[in-house]
């Protein structure tokens, strides 16, 4: 019986919600004002329509602080740290039509 509650437990955190992935993000630091490329999957959400998704991606778990989108695509998007992002150790989290991807992390620097 233990095992079985095992399997399921594995099986519920690995499950997919068919949310936006986060892969990666070039640089991994930079400072306020400076533009990053965020590369993933499914950021134009489930059906990788990006005219109809509504969505932002936000910097930060505490208090998040929206970044400005510059331009994206169903894999990537470029955006623009704003200057009143926090300095120091943080993440990314993308949200499209309402379900939130994996926190990617990102050092936002000082100017």
């Amino acid at each position: 019986m233990i095992r079985v509650g095992a399997a399921l437990l594995v099986f519920c955190a690995c499950a997919d919600d068919h949310g936006p992935r986060l892969e990666s993000a070039t640089p991994a630091a930079a400072s306020a004002g400076a533009i990053v490329i965020i590369t993933g999957t499914r950021l134009c959400g489930e059906s990788a329509d990006c005219e109809t998704a509504g969505g932002a991606i936000r910097i930060g778990l505490d208090n998040p602080v929206q970044a400005m989108i510059i331009g994206y695509t169903d894999t990537a998007a470029q955006l623009r740290i704003p200057s009143i992002a926090p300095i120091g150790e943080t993440v990314f989290v993308a949200t499209v039509n309402e379900r939130a991807s994996n926190a990617l992390d990102f050092e936002v620097l000082p100017p």
